[in-house]
């Protein structure tokens, strides 16, 4: 019985590891992809970076968003999630929130890179 909760143990702890490298992938992901339609846009233009191709779609963007989110949902009830997250949490929500209008091809950064090309 002893044999078999370490192995359950292990396997566990391999599956969230799993999760947790899964997870940051999107997040690198969706910054990747934000930071590419920006170059695009300035050396290119709007319109090659509307045709680029992303690696993650915002759906999945929004939900990793919302796993950060979900974090601080007992303590941010009626409150903007951000006014309770550790610096370090905030900062990773604000950047996935910037990307997130890049991808949506919004946002200021995006919009300036385009427009002032």
């Amino acid at each position: 019985m002893k044999h078999l909760t370490i192995k359950a143990l292990f396997i566990s702890a391999i599956a969230a590891m799993s999760f947790n490298v899964h997870a940051s992938d999107v997040y690198n992901n969706c910054l990747a992809d934000a930071e590419a339609l920006i170059e695009t846009a300035k050396t290119k233009g709007g319109t090659a970076a509307r045709e680029m191709e992303q690696k993650t779609t915002v759906e999945a963007c929004k939900a990793e968003l919302a796993t950060i989110e979900a974090k601080y949902a007992d303590k941010s009830v009626g409150l903007n999630p951000a006014s309770v997250m550790t610096p370090a949490d905030r900062a990773k929500w604000s950047a996935l929130f910037e990307a997130i209008d890049a991808k949506n091809f919004k946002g200021t950064r995006y919009n300036m890179a385009s427009y002032y090309r």
